[in-house]
């Protein structure tokens, strides 16, 4: 008798456990991921502003311009612990010259954990001197891509699309 309580009460605690995932799969909150997102950025913007800095000071004001492939995988490398520390797995560096301001390099850290990463299968954050979506409290929702402007040129760009 003991044993069937026990095994009842297994079977309906399991039974809620999955209805509550399934109900969170179903319905899940955007909103509240993407103020996590923010929240977490600001708890780590000044290591990504340091290195921001710190490859800007070493590679971008040389006189030669750099390949900013071969830049991108170099950061990547050297850089690898501090960018684990706030979870990012790469750093991709592109210039547009034909924007209309004077920072025309455009810094995508891909993020790797944390930043509610499983749920929203692919997270950015990106830093955009020549981005208006930088703005602070800045949304903008378009199918599955979310962009949340940070302010000061940062933006996180999220794609909940599962393809």
């Amino acid at each position: 008798m003991k044993i069937q309580k026990i095994s009842f009460t297994a079977y309906i605690l399991l039974g809620i456990i999955i209805s509550w995932f399934v109900y969170d799969w179903a319905n899940p909150n955007y909103e509240k991921w993407f103020k996590q997102n923010s929240e977490e950025f600001a708890e780590n913007r000044n290591q990504f502003e340091k290195v921001i800095k710190d490859i800007k000071s070493k590679y971008l004001n040389a006189k030669e311009e750099p390949n900013l492939a071969e830049l991108s995988k170099k950061i990547t490398e050297e850089y690898q612990e501090k960018l684990e520390e706030i979870g990012i797995e790469s750093v991709e560096i592109s210039s547009d010259e034909e924007l209309d301001c004077v920072e025309k390099v455009t810094f995508k850290f891909n993020v790797k954990s944390g930043y509610n990463i499983r749920k929203l299968n692919s997270v950015q954050i990106i830093y955009s001197p020549c981005d208006k979506q930088t703005e602070k409290n800045f949304h903008q929702n378009s199918g599955h891509i979310d962009i949340n402007g940070e302010g000061n040129n940062w933006l996180i760009l999220s794609d909940t699309d599962f393809i």
